[in-house]
């Protein structure tokens, strides 16, 4: 560098600063080389090939209970001709990647700062007088001046002072010499040069659109991971004035997949070997001949979802079929739009009407198959499995895959930069990952249909995949079978039960916060149709369902059940969970106060209140026999949760503090459970270890209750459980399904009242719960001094006087008594809620948080429970062993009852009554004294209101069902009210009565009419009347009035 001369320097010093012309354009651009064709030239895989095939498998081993065999031709690589058609999607996206690149590369280059535009501009030349006459415009300005005698005398005096000589030299001397020449006029000297241009070259550059070009790409990618090719293309302006919509009057769903994973009509067949991990889902025919008896099949469509249960199914394949059953309905999966799932039973309700368009897909109802012998399904699932065929694409030959030939795949095997071909003999799939470049998608798709189009052999195998009517050796797949392209995350629910250790993706949600308070809803249990207005017991099918566990409480990825003894974790890790503290707060509007601990369980209905649960969970590990030889346990994380707790009457204010408060006070940022009274979790309850008691009113009132008599029913199964509730004081509160506490805090007594119905469980409970108030006694009790409670108990029918005093006066008919009915203390109670949403009538039973498995619960619902819903599309049934009772809602006074809606609610009641009557019967017998009946919202007989804790009269929603016509009693036995419901012949004078009578299609009146009456008043028999036109039809009704 010392070296080089001046001129070497000055070219050196030229060229870097011309150097920022370039800088930015060219292949180094950003939009340029991070788009698919940049990534693929750095790869060096930018070139596209054109793939073939050619015709030649080679594939099983000449022993039978090996895999199909893997010879060394048996790569299949591209042809020497194009033979095989190309996938006209790929191209397509090909095509408009090419031209977004090719965008961004023109748009790469206008970043360089250059002219746009040139002009030339010209000046004017200044002349010397034109244009200074031009700028200075010429004025004469002369002042006339008067001048008199007497102003000339003035010059003529000699008396005037005079200036001296000798002044007048000192000034002349001191004057400054001006020997300079006089300046010329700028104006004539600028004309005079000629030097000066008269014009100029304006120059306009490109600055302007670069930099709204940056602040338009800058805003796009602001909150955006995109590469640059495709905010180009989110940000290109497109004519879609030639662009020609897709009909939407096609069944069929669309997609930009050219080879669909699935069929407008599929038939799947579930079949798994009891005690085995894996349950087999293969595609098979979609004809009668394909079933059997001793599995189950999915019948598949863009509109059905039908579920065929053989006679002799195991448990397993039933299961496994209603999961992927209600899976591929939810998500709508291989193209299934279905609203509802319809289940089909062998030798059940396979004569229905709604398996008639079952047989009707399937190319009619012919002779099937019956059921194999009973080591027939592991034979099966073991031959089966070693026609499975794997091929990795390797440059531009698929080549078979060692690990996964003639195995179960797994999931280990699937790459995001790897394409693997699947043949599974009716199933062809071609799988890439996310990262797989679309030259490689190309090649792959090209190969794998030479594959699918090319010969198969199976005469080595002891089952042929493709069905036992289909040869083992052909040219081609059947129509039937798929061939598809997936990608990474975007697979099908049947290709993934291929896998042996994918994801078990029919695990039901875990519940959040919000859901943890509500009871928790089975599956479906009961199809009913609601188009015929007669049922049968064949019209009912079972939906088979797992019973649930209470509980179901997860915090931090972990359900901790009923909050104590040993849990799983989403790993399936067990623990050991421990309370290590709890501490309580009362939330008023405007802060909160601690709970002293002698009163942490004691909530009021009006307020709201905020627990801290402080629990540890310890890695479960498995003890030896002698208990000196424990291992002993490493200490886990202690972890925090946050119940707040809201009474049913508290006001919002004071739910919305106590929402907040649990922000201000959750330090630890754990979990905040929302908890509303009647639906506290297991895990909530068991922390006050059966000291947790609900009292009526408000803390503030507590000076209020000093010395009253106070009446609490006991709840729950468990005495860590153990929940009192307090109730209206008096004779109406006696329940004989249930165990109540009477405090009589004058004479320091507690008496323990026991129906004569109360299960054992129940007793247990409140015997220990009287105990503990006993020796605990909390303040909110309000026991004058310090007397101890005496502690009494007594049997319903045997009570002593001193207890009805203390309720008030000895009233048994105030409640409904069981004392001449007994013998049910194992009898548990049954809800169910009944929805029409999916166009058939669906009961979902309800279980409560309180239920303990396999324990009766004798009164495990709250009335919030009916009247929570929204109406008035509530209906429940409410099933004991001996009675049956349909809830029926009320209609809300500010709701607009149109006739639509008045048919669809009579259509629903109709098929609830007759539903509840099927399970009345099938659940009672021949038992006498057996009864269903139809109650009223706010009408409620004593009998059905005994069936929970606790009730409330609700004026308003007994004036709104008493407006009902057909409401003449609280109780009306359901056979009556249905065959009310299920008339379909009216007199001329009922029709035109407004309101209609109950189940009256008011757009259809004239079908209520007999044919009598038809002929009399329309003057033409029904056939005529159907004949003419639909106008002359509502002018003829509209006349006499049935319009």
């Amino acid at each position: 560098d010392s070296k080089m001369s001046i001129s070497e320097r000055k070219a050196l010093i030229s060229e870097s600063e011309m150097a920022w012309q370039v800088r930015g354009a060219g292949a180094a651009n950003d939009s340029v080389q991070f788009t698919v064709a940049g990534r693929m030239v750095k790869k060096g895989k930018c070139q596209f090939v054109y793939v073939a095939v050619h015709a030649g498998l080679v594939s099983s081993l000449p022993d039978p209970l090996t895999p199909r065999s893997k010879a060394a031709e048996s790569a299949i690589s591209k042809p020497d001709t194009d033979s095989i058609e190309s996938d006209k999607k790929l191209d397509k996206l090909e095509s408009f990647l090419d031209r977004i690149n090719t965008k961004c590369t023109l748009e790469s280059r206008t970043a360089v700062v250059s002219v746009t535009e040139e002009v030339v501009k010209e000046v004017l030349q200044p002349d010397d007088d034109e244009t200074f006459r031009r700028f200075y415009s010429s004025s004469t300005s002369s002042v006339a001046v008067e001048i008199r005698e007497e102003d000339l005398d003035v010059l003529c005096d000699s008396e005037a002072p005079r200036l001296l000589s000798a002044m007048s030299e000192h000034r002349r001397s001191v004057r400054p010499a001006r020997r300079t020449t006089a300046s010329r006029n700028p104006i004539k000297a600028l004309a005079q040069r000629n030097d000066i241009k008269t014009e100029y070259t304006e120059q306009r550059l490109n600055v302007a659109t670069i930099e709204a070009n940056r602040l338009r790409a800058q805003k796009l990618a602001k909150h955006s991971r995109l590469a640059d090719a495709a905010l180009a293309g989110l940000a290109s302006k497109e004519d879609f004035s030639s662009v020609n919509l897709r009909s939407v009057a096609t069944a069929s769903p669309s997609s930009n997949n050219s080879a669909l994973p699935y069929k407008p009509v599929m038939l799947l067949q579930v079949k798994a070997c009891e005690g085995r991990r894996h349950v087999q889902t293969r595609l098979v025919e979609p004809r009668a001949i394909s079933l059997n008896s001793g599995d189950c099949f999915l019948l598949l469509t863009h509109q059905h979802c039908y579920l065929w249960i053989g006679e002799f199914a195991n448990v397993i394949e039933k299961a496994k079929a209603s999961d992927l059953a209600t899976y591929i309905q939810t998500k709508r999966d291989l193209g299934c739009r279905a609203s509802s799932i319809t289940i089909i039973e062998e030798g059940i309700n396979c004569s229905s009407n709604r398996a008639r368009s079952f047989w009707d897909l399937l190319g009619g109802r012919v002779s099937y198959k019956g059921t194999g012998p009973p080591e027939e399904d592991e034979l099966y699932e073991n031959d089966v499995v070693a026609t499975n065929c794997a091929f990795r694409l390797q440059g531009e030959r698929l080549v078979p895959d060692d690990e996964c030939w003639g195995k179960v795949p797994r999931c280990t095997m699937l790459n995001p930069c790897d394409v693997v071909v699947f043949d599974f003999g009716s199933e062809v799939y071609v799988w890439h990952g996310k990262e797989v470049t679309l030259a490689q998608r190309k090649v792959a798709f090209q190969l794998a249909k030479q594959l699918w189009v090319g010969p198969y052999d199976y005469n080595t195998c002891r089952i042929n995949p493709l069905g036992s009517d289909i040869p083992r050796m052909g040219e081609g797949r059947p129509e039937w079978s798929i061939f598809g392209r997936l990608t990474q995350h975007n697979e099908t629910v049947l290709f993934k039960e291929k896998f042996l250790d994918w994801a078990d993706v029919m695990k039901p949600p875990k519940k959040n916060g919000d859901e943890l308070n509500h009871h928790f809803i089975q599956p479906l249990t009961v199809h009913l149709s609601t188009d015929a207005l007669a049922f049968t017991s064949s019209s009912i099918s079972y939906f088979p369902c797992i019973t649930p566990q209470a509980g179901g409480t997860v915090l931090e990825g972990v359900d901790v059940g009923r909050g104590h003894g040993t849990v799983k974790g989403e790993d399936a890790r067990a623990f050991e969970l421990s309370t290590v503290a709890v501490e309580a707060w009362h939330v008023a509007e405007h802060g909160y106060s601690s709970v002293a601990a002698t009163s942490r369980g004691q909530l009021h209905m009006g307020d709201a209140y905020i627990v801290k649960w402080k629990y540890m969970l310890c890695p479960a590990v498995s003890k030896r026999k002698k208990s000196e030889a424990v291992r002993s346990v490493t200490a886990g994380r202690e972890r925090c949760a946050y119940f707040f707790w809201q009474g049913r009457n508290a006001g919002v204010s004071d739910k919305g503090a106590s929402a907040l408060m649990t922000i201000e006070l959750d330090t630890e940022k754990g979990p905040q459970v929302p908890v509303q009274q009647g639906k506290e979790p297991p895990c909530f309850v068991q922390l006050f270890q059966g000291g947790m008691i609900v009292h009526r009113g408000r803390r503030e009132e507590l000076d209020n209750s000093q010395g009253m008599t106070r009446l609490f029913c006991v709840r729950g199964e468990l005495v860590e459980e153990a929940l009192l509730l307090e109730v209206v004081c008096g004779p109406a509160a006696l329940r004989s399904r249930a165990s109540l506490l009477l405090l009589e805090p004058l004479r320091h007594v507690l008496t323990v009242w026991h129906g004569c119905c109360c299960p054992p469980s129940s007793r247990r409970v409140a015997r220990h719960t009287a105990k503990r108030l006993r020796d605990v006694c909390p303040p909110e009790m309000n026991i004058p001094g310090t007397t101890t409670l005496s502690l009494e108990e007594c049997e319903e029918g045997a009570e002593p006087s001193s207890f009805w005093n203390a309720l008030g006066g000895h009233d048994r008919m105030a409640y409904q008594s069981l004392l001449q009915d007994k013998g049910r203390e194992g009898d548990s109670l049954k809800l169910y809620r009944t929805s029409s949403a999916s166009g058939e009538l669906v009961l979902v039973e309800c279980t409560s948080n309180v239920s303990v498995p396999g324990a009766p619960s004798a009164m495990p619902f709250l009335q919030d429970d009916l009247y929570g819903v929204e109406q008035p599309e509530a209906l429940f049934v409410l099933q004991t062993s001996r009675e049956a009772y349909v809830w029926q809602g009320w209609w809300p006074v500010d709701r607009e009852s149109t006739g639509s809606s008045r048919m669809r609610w009579d259509t629903d009641r109709r098929a609830a009554m007759e539903a509840a009557l099927l399970l009345h019967k099938e659940s009672s017998g021949k038992v006498k004294g057996t009864a269903a009946y139809l109650v009223y919202a706010g009408l409620e007989p004593p009998s059905f209101t005994n069936l929970f804790p606790c009730w409330e009269s609700h004026p308003d929603v007994a004036a709104s069902s008493q407006q009902n016509t057909e409401v003449r009693e609280k109780c009306t036995l359901l056979e009556d009210a249905l065959a009310q419901l299920s008339q379909t012949t009216y007199s001329l004078a009922q029709l035109t009565t407004r309101p209609l009578p109950p189940g009256v299609d008011p757009l259809k009146l004239e079908r209520y009419l007999s044919d009598v009456d038809f002929q009399s008043v329309l003057n033409m028999s029904r056939e005529e009347y159907h004949s003419i036109p639909l106008w002359k039809q509502a002018t003829l009704k509209k006349e006499v009035g049935l319009f």
